[in-house]
């Protein structure tokens, strides 16, 4: 799974990565995807929210920067201090701001189903893998 498909999946699936709908969860999947991959996807992605939410060179870790967007008291409460109804919000403006980063790192977004599957199955096919068989 590349950087497009794990977006497409928390926009359009969410429910089947993440058993919740807390913005916490939501980062802790992106952390564990970054970490599976050496942090390669996300090299710069700190930076970059950064300068997005007007606080350039911040050394605040980015899924922080995010919810002070919201709610500017994060900083002493924490992340699992969030209300629920907020969850949702947060997590869209994060795939929001994951979206906007692959774009300027020159990738695409992948905004439909069939999106989906032509990028799979031109994956595949390079790859010398058929689906189904």
């Amino acid at each position: 799974m590349d950087l497009s498909e794990l977006c497409f999946h928390l926009r359009h699936r969410r429910g089947m990565y993440l058993p919740d709908d807390r913005y916490g969860t939501a980062v802790a999947f992106v952390h564990g995807y970054e970490a599976a991959f050496d942090g390669v996807p996300l090299e710069g992605f700190q930076e970059y929210v950064a300068s997005r939410t007007g606080q350039a060179g911040s050394p605040i870790v980015w899924h922080y920067l995010v919810a002070a967007e919201v709610m500017p008291d994060v900083f002493d409460k924490g992340l699992g201090q969030i209300p629920a109804e907020l969850g949702t919000p947060l997590t869209d403006r994060m795939l929001d701001l994951l979206e906007a980063f692959l774009v300027d790192q020159g990738g695409r977004v992948l905004s439909d189903i069939a999106d989906f599957r032509a990028k799979r199955a031109e994956r595949d096919r390079r790859s010398g893998r058929a689906r189904g068989s």
